[in-house]
């Protein structure tokens, strides 16, 4: 492993943003070992009220922002909300967040986590919420398929600075909203969308 490389993994792995060096960058994050203890009952529900006010805070922002998206939601087969946080060193991208998808007709709240590592020129760090709109129940199935590969949203292109993001699915609205950090960068490199094991 070359000086530049050990710089980038130890950049990624101080930010929290991968564990266990290269094998954690090459490996899928689905296939990774979980090594965190089981949460209590106690645990689960603090962190299932922390998603819930995760999301509630990331729509007051999108709304603030963007005034239309209030009914695009509340009309939408379901939507979820992402707190993210990215760090883009030299030729790696590592990417960590937390979520929830709501249905709109079942009011079902399930739990997620979005995981990403790929490759592209960039430098920075930076945090987000990201808040998918999804027009139709088949849209919101696919993104938890199998675990919540989201094969669609890997391919999504930003916009714009204001936040707005297209996705290559015209099923699925996705809004980007930042929150700190500053991020120059023309990455790559499929993010994955899991259930979240531990909240189920």
């Amino acid at each position: 492993m070359n000086l530049v490389t050990r710089i980038v993994f130890a950049g990624l792995l101080g930010a929290g943003l991968i564990t266990g060096g290269v094998s954690a960058i090459a490996q899928p994050p689905s296939e990774q070992p979980q090594e965190q203890p089981p949460l209590t009952p106690e645990q689960k529900e603090a962190e299932q009220k922390a998603r819930l006010k995760l999301a509630a805070d990331g729509l007051e922002k999108l709304y603030k922002l963007t005034p239309e998206a209030r009914q695009a939601v509340e009309k939408a087969a379901g939507y979820a909300v992402f707190d993210v946080t990215s760090i883009y060193a030299i030729l790696f991208v590592g990417q960590r967040g937390k979520g929830v998808l709501f249905d709109n007709a079942t009011k079902k709240a399930t739990y997620m986590l979005s995981t990403r590592a790929g490759t592209g020129p960039g430098l920075g760090r930076q945090r987000v919420y990201q808040v998918f709109v999804f027009k139709s129940k088949g849209a919101m199935d696919q993104f938890v398929l199998a675990g919540g590969t989201g094969g669609d949203i890997s391919g999504s292109v930003s916009t714009g600075k204001g936040g707005s993001v297209r996705s290559f699915n015209p099923s699925i609205d996705i809004h980007q909203i930042p929150e700190s950090g500053v991020a120059l960068q023309a990455s790559w490199g499929g993010t994955v969308y899991t259930v979240d094991a531990q909240l189920r």
